[in-house]
């Protein structure tokens, strides 16, 4: 029979192991929507300056789409 340390080591291992895997959906929307804020940023700022102010919505909705499909 394991001895209680061994047993308590793996439950710990197996809840460390669980909490990483769930934590990685979690940290892929983070980057997706930090991708979609800087591409929509990103987008109006060049579209402003290429098209004015119709430009800089445009480049705004673009921007995002870019950023969110990254």
């Amino acid at each position: 029979m394991a001895s209680p340390y061994k047993k308590l080591i793996a439950i710990l291992m197996v809840a460390a192991l669980a909490g990483l895997t769930l934590s990685g959906p979690a940290e892929a929307n983070r980057k997706r929507a930090h991708n979609t804020m800087t591409g929509a940023l990103v987008g109006t700022g060049v579209g402003y300056l290429v098209g004015g102010k119709n430009g800089a919505s445009a480049g705004a909705v673009v921007g995002a789409i870019a950023g969110y499909t990254k």
